[in-house]
């Protein structure tokens, strides 16, 4: 035999070899399989896509610890449809358990698809008949439902989350969802061949952290005493909408955000995108004669005018750039309180010019207007605010009194808020903390000034003139024993090249704040299109949007808060030889409504000290200088 056939039979071989020894491999790892770990085999099926699971979502409460948003886990039925047979039989028990029709069942199992949901977020008691049921390739997964325990109670505010999701879409749950969503984990689900569902990483399916809660500075039973006022305006005027906000003026707080019609966020798919619009902070609109207040405040501080000027109002009409502007009430002459009182628009642009348009535009942007105030919601308009140099005379006049600017019921809020705190521009805010699930306080906000915008002279000499011009003009706003300041506005809705002149087509307002002395709350109260019921009975601030101030007002000042500190004692405090601040100090502290004339110090009291305080009482002060 030759050398090169020995070789060639040699590596042949040692092929040979090669392969039997591959063979006896694959044979051995078979006979493993099938012999002894055979249950291997039965896990082999399919992988899913993987599962998302959602940490419960933190709640949203009130002020006083009342839950306005929490979580529950619901039932969500799911089905494999392409290892069903009898599909008919399974569409008609599944239509019967979970109430639907049996069409629709059928439609959903009546595909080769692999997962497909039957009925998302069931209650427990239709979970528990399916599972008596005892379904192949029916299953049920646990899923977070989101209820809202208050229904409509500032449902704008709250807002809702996205359907059939964990996370926010709009108002706080939006804006604040990476705090209250819950921690996510991803586990990955195998079918075996009876498909039988098999978890692995059996350590991501450990207890998910629970989300952060959210804690307000809303109060509901102040939000439920201004909605229920809104709601009750809105309908007797057949307006199209109203909405309000009730403010603390010192830290920002806000103690209420109303918003007429309401919204339910357990029924939000019920709702149209503009029903669920939070209007304080979302809605701009021509705010009127409420402006004047403002003028004036400006006017006084820039020192352009003295509490004794009188200006010539000119019969109620006057010319001014080939326009034609006219008071309600014609006057000829109107001292500052006077212009307030009748609301002169002929007064106000007689103020305006007394101010140069850069000092004045640079004073608005100082209060608020023309950018957002940064409140911690979302959907924040900015309203408008045109450069000064784009201001003609007319248009420089219209400003003074509110048309040709836009502005937001929360702008409003921290505008006037800057008289009534003494001169201080404060951030509004609704987030009060921020909340571990342990308790743990991870965020506390603080009340933040911006920066002084009104000398302290000016604030508190508008504070009493607001007072004064009020309880001249706007009987509807005022509050028996306790002194409220503000001012009404009613403004003609603008159209494509002017303003409506349908009777209806206002929108009209009051802002103001109580007690006038040591403010305490600013409420600021919008009703959208008022109709005329009766001869006094028109479209006008004073008849609409105030009686909503003063019920307000006076059930938060008086109801609310009152009530148990009443109960404590019911006897008239001593107020003889007190000084004014002091004995407004001991009222508030009482909470016992005064009337204070003259200045000085208390000489005399009715009732006298000790007598019995019936509630709701005035206790007359009468000072005099010296003691």
């Amino acid at each position: 035999m030759k050398k090169g056939e020995t070789n060639f039979k040699k590596r042949l071989n040692l092929i040979k070899f090669g392969i039997f020894v591959c063979l006896s491999i694959v044979f051995l790892k078979i006979c493993h399989i099938q012999l002894i770990d055979h249950k291997a085999m039965d896990y082999q099926g399919y992988k899913k896509n993987p599962v998302i699971l959602h940490g419960e979502r933190g709640e949203i409460r009130d002020a006083n610890g009342i839950k306005l948003a929490v979580s529950e886990m619901r039932p969500s039925i799911i089905a494999d449809p392409k290892k069903i047979t009898n599909k008919v039989a399974y569409a008609k028990i599944l239509s019967e358990v979970l109430e639907i029709p049996e069409e629709e069942v059928y439609k959903k199992i009546n595909t080769n698809k692999r997962f497909v949901y039957i009925k998302r977020l069931a209650t427990p008691k239709q979970g528990k008949e399916v599972l008596k049921k005892n379904l192949k390739y029916i299953f049920i997964t646990q899923e977070p439902i989101r209820i809202y325990p208050e229904n409509t109670l500032a449902g704008q505010v709250i807002g809702h989350l996205q359907l059939y999701s964990d996370h926010g879409q709009a108002g706080l749950e939006y804006k604040y969802d990476d705090e209250l969503r819950g921690e996510e984990k991803k586990i990955s689900v195998y079918m075996d061949a009876r498909n039988k569902e098999i978890k692995v990483n059996t350590e991501e399916t450990k207890v998910r952290r629970k989300g952060n809660n959210v804690i307000l500075t809303l109060r509901s039973n102040y939000q439920l005493i201004l909605e229920k006022e809104i709601q009750k305006q809105v309908e007797a005027s057949k307006a199209i909408k109203g909405f309000g906000i009730i403010m603390n003026p010192k830290t920002g707080e806000i103690y209420a955000m109303a918003s007429y019609p309401f919204f339910d966020p357990n029924k939000f798919r019920n709702y149209s995108a503009e029903e669920k619009r939070n209007l304080p902070i979302a809605n701009n609109f021509e705010p009127g004669s409420v402006m004047k207040s403002l003028l004036v405040a400006i006017a006084f501080n820039e020192n352009k005018i003295k509490e004794g000027d009188v200006f010539n109002v000119e019969g109620g009409t006057r010319q001014i750039g080939g326009r034609i502007i006219r008071d309600v009430s014609p006057k000829n002459e109107l001292d500052i309180a006077g212009i307030l009182r009748f609301s002169s628009n002929i007064g106000a642009s007689k103020i305006m010019e007394r101010i140069p348009k850069s000092t004045y535009h640079k004073k608005l942007k100082d209060l608020g207007f023309g950018e957002k105030t940064q409140i911690d919601l979302p959907g924040e308009e900015s309203g408008i605010l045109v450069q000064p140099e784009k201001w003609s005379k007319i248009q420089r006049a219209n400003i003074a009194f509110g048309q040709g600017i836009s502005v937001t019921s929360i702008q409003l809020a921290q505008a006037i808020s800057v008289i009534a705190n003494g001169g201080e521009l404060v951030v509004p805010y609704i987030v009060k903390s921020i909340e571990t699930p342990d308790g743990t306080i991870k965020m506390l906000r603080q009340p933040k000034i911006i920066k002084r915008v009104l000398k302290y002279e000016t604030a508190k000499k508008m504070r009493r003139i607001l007072r004064r011009s009020l309880e001249e003009s706007t009987p509807r706003a005022l509050i028996q024993g306790i002194n409220v300041s503000g001012k009404t506005g009613t403004a003609q809705k603008p159209t494509k090249g002017g303003y409506s002149k349908i009777e209806s087509k206002h929108i009209v307002s009051m802002i103001g704040f109580a007690p006038s002395e040591d403010p305490m709350l600013v409420s600021v109260i919008t009703i959208d299109e008022p109709k005329r019921q009766g001869p006094s009975l028109g479209p006008w601030g004073g008849i609409w949007a105030a009686p909503i101030f003063k019920e307000t007002i006076e059930k938060i000042l008086t109801n609310v808060e009152g009530v148990e500190k009443l109960a404590m004692s019911n006897e008239v405090p001593s107020f003889i030889g007190r000084g004014k601040r002091e004995a407004i100090m001991i009222a508030n502290n009482k909470n016992v409504k005064i009337k204070i004339y003259g200045s000085g110090f208390v000489q005399k009291q009715n009732p006298l000290p000790g007598k019995e305080y019936k509630f709701n009482e005035e206790i007359v002060l009468f000072l005099e200088p010296g003691f």
